[in-house]
């Protein structure tokens, strides 16, 4: 299957958007499979399973790893147009239709972006940290921000009040209020050259100062 140029930037673009908004590890993040892991209306991520270092599906490591992440109205819609008419296979394929190896992703697409930037210590992590301090920045109830980023808590009022991550309009409500932190722009064919992975790692830079 041949990825057109455009394809290979809105493939690369959307991944970051979806690190930097959801907050999910490289792992959890390509093993996602349309038609098992994303919600009908594409506001929900269910991390089930993840890619380990030597390509096979794992299960989470902890059990808070298993877990439905909510995204913000915009970057649902963006996801949706991403999907378009596929029904199955994975959410960010090669060429082959197979999993994408992380060395794939920071090669062919970050890896040039952040040289142009001089950044060459940052990684992956640095979008879940952007996505724990946009999180923690807001008023969001800790209890959300620990489900969201699959974080293992053991604090007795976190066990007690378990039952809100189960409520999913309230997650939604509050991943709205929460917002991105970015600003996610709309990329044209014409714009190929372009891609919004500069603005997500821009934002992450700018915004947490984290260098690795």
């Amino acid at each position: 299957m041949y990825v057109t140029p455009f394809a290979e930037v809105m493939r690369f673009s959307a991944s970051y958007a979806l690190f930097v908004g959801s907050g999910l590890r490289i792992g959890e993040l390509l093993a996602l499979e349309i038609g098992k892991h994303i919600s009908t209306d594409c506001s929900v991520l269910y991390v089930r399973q993840q890619r380990d270092r030597w390509g096979r599906i794992q299960p989470p490591k902890t059990e808070a790893g298993n877990r439905d992440v909510d995204l913000h109205p915009i970057l649902a819609e963006m996801l949706r147009s991403f999907i378009g008419d596929r029904e199955s296979g994975f959410l960010f394929e090669s060429a082959n239709g197979t999993m994408l190896w992380p060395g794939t992703v920071y090669r062919d697409g970050l890896r040039p972006i952040l040289k142009k930037m001089a950044r060459n210590r940052v990684r992956f992590h640095a979008f879940r940290r952007f996505r724990e301090a946009t999180l923690q920045r807001s008023e969001v109830r800790q209890i959300l921000i620990d489900f969201w980023m699959g974080h293992e808590n053991t604090d007795m009022s976190s066990r007690y009040g378990k039952q809100l991550t189960e409520d999913v309009e309230f997650r939604q409500q509050w991943v709205e209020k929460v917002g991105l932190g970015f600003e996610l722009p709309q990329i044209s064919e014409s714009e190929s050259s372009a891609s919004c992975a500069t603005c997500a790692t821009n934002s992450v830079t700018h915004d947490s100062g984290i260098a690795a």
